[in-house]
């Protein structure tokens, strides 16, 4: 049984990344920083890491050097994990020489497919390879290196070059495809022979849907392309006369056949799109689901709001948000606590029905932007989406996004239904917080009282 360390310092996320890896049937271990990693990894001895890249104290860039500067640990496979998803970060994961790397919100399939691969579980030859030369330039310790593909696949690709570039190594690649178009990948490099000198297998790094995309183009036109010319004349004409002869029969069927096909076509491809946004839905509600049982877990209000944040940064992926508390005293919508503002950055008392945020709390109905939210909102008073928390009919604070950490150019129906359970949730751990309160100062009034009569 693999045993993989789960390293974080949110306990919330170490729950969602063990519910995600328990039915995988590993030997699941936690510790929540960088300084305990080190302190306690000869102890642990993992065959995995899952190592969050922001940490207070130590980051997981700083432990994942350390750890494969190590002589005993220097193998060791490690995907770092973080909520940002620009390039820079990449590169910095990459730097420290980790092997993999995962985006906040984590989806499921994916961090299990990265992790059987790692730990070998996962056959990467199962991928479809095929015979392809293209021109590559390797971009490596600020040097460039020309190559060539001999084979490529999705996972990977086989570089003919005599560049010497150490194993495990992290590589910027610009495969050149005709034309003046071009497309880029991340790599790793891995020797799988060591005494071969025409080159180094790399496999491809967290590739996006557009590249995956262009690599299918590239397999699926290269095999045809092998196909035609596998074959020989006797084949062919071989084939040419069966087809005659069955010409007749087949003519009638036909236009039948095509009609037939397409309407299958079809239903593939809505059942596509039916399975893909049912697993969208199964990974949303997971996260909802663990988020809120630890959200209801507590009554303490500031307990309460630090798990709310935690949640809109880890799963909804907000990077710029405001919570906002209803003062029921002047009607007034104020700031309780939030992430990604500047500093000195003051945020306006909102009343209750003034401008998006006001509407939106006397409307107790969710607002969301229309159009692109790819450049997000540096306006406070214009947030992309701003959730009202209500409980018995009654408006208690509010939530607002101005910037998300996954570059989107637009929600998607699956994110509103998101943002409003997430709203519910929120609202009925701060109303329970606030009742508790209560609860506890008269008691503690009583309390007072009863000493004094007694004494």
């Amino acid at each position: 049984m693999a045993k993989v360390l789960l390293v974080d310092d949110v306990e919330l996320f170490l729950e969602l990344e063990k519910s995600y890896l328990e039915e995988c049937g590993y030997d699941l271990v936690t510790a929540d920083s960088g300084e305990e990693t080190l302190r306690r990894i000869d102890e642990l001895a993992p065959d995995i890491v899952l190592l969050d890249f922001y940490m207070p104290g130590m980051n997981g860039d700083e432990v994942c050097i350390a750890l494969k500067r190590s002589e005993r640990w220097k193998d060791l496979p490690i995907i770092m994990v973080t909520a940002a998803g620009q390039m820079e970060e990449i590169q910095q994961c990459l730097a420290s020489g980790c092997d993999d790397y995962v985006t906040k919100p984590v989806d499921k399939e994916e961090l299990q497919e990265k992790i059987r691969r790692l730990l070998g579980l996962l056959d990467q030859q199962t991928a479809e390879r095929v015979m392809l030369s293209l021109p590559v330039t390797i971009h490596f310790s600020g040097q460039s290196f020309q190559a060539r593909t001999r084979d490529i696949s999705l996972n990977g690709a086989y570089l003919q070059t005599d560049a010497d570039i150490a194993e495990n190594s992290a590589i910027d690649l610009t495969l050149s495809l005709g034309d003046d178009a071009s497309l880029h990948l991340l790599g790793k490099v891995k020797r799988n022979n060591p005494e071969a000198s025409d080159g180094f297998g790399v496999y491809f790094i967290h590739p996006g849907e557009k590249e995956v995309t262009v690599l299918n183009d590239l397999i699926q036109s290269a095999g045809e392309t092998a196909g035609r010319q596998g074959g020989s004349l006797a084949d062919a004409d071989l084939r040419l006369k069966q087809l005659e002869e069955e010409c007749g029969r087949l003519r009638a069927e036909n236009e039948e056949a095509k009609l037939r096909i397409a309407d299958l076509e079809k239903e593939n491809l809505e059942f596509a799109d039916q399975f893909v946004q049912i697993e969208e839905v199964n990974n949303n509600l997971t996260n909802l689901y663990i988020a809120s049982s630890r959200l209801h877990s507590t009554l303490d209000r500031e307990e309460a709001l630090a798990i709310i944040k935690e949640v809109v940064i880890n799963f909804v992926g907000a990077e710029k948000f405001a919570i906002l508390a209803y003062d029921e005293t002047d009607g007034l919508l104020r700031f309780e606590t939030g992430e990604g503002f500047e500093e000195g950055e003051q945020f306006p008392d909102v009343k209750i029905g003034e401008g998006i945020l006001g509407q939106t709390a006397e409307k107790k109905e969710d607002y969301f932007v229309e159009g692109s939210i790819l450049a997000g909102s540096d306006d406070l008073a214009r947030p992309l989406v701003a959730i009202p928390l209500v409980i018995h009919d009654e408006v208690i604070g509010l939530l607002s996004i101005y910037r998300l950490f996954v570059q989107k150019d637009q929600l998607d129906p699956i994110d509103f239904q998101l943002f409003s359970m997430l709203g519910e949730h929120a609202a009925t751990a701060l109303f329970s917080s606030a009742l508790y309160s209560k609860s506890e100062r008269k008691r503690q009034t009583y309390q007072g009282f009863m000493d004094l009569l007694l004494k």
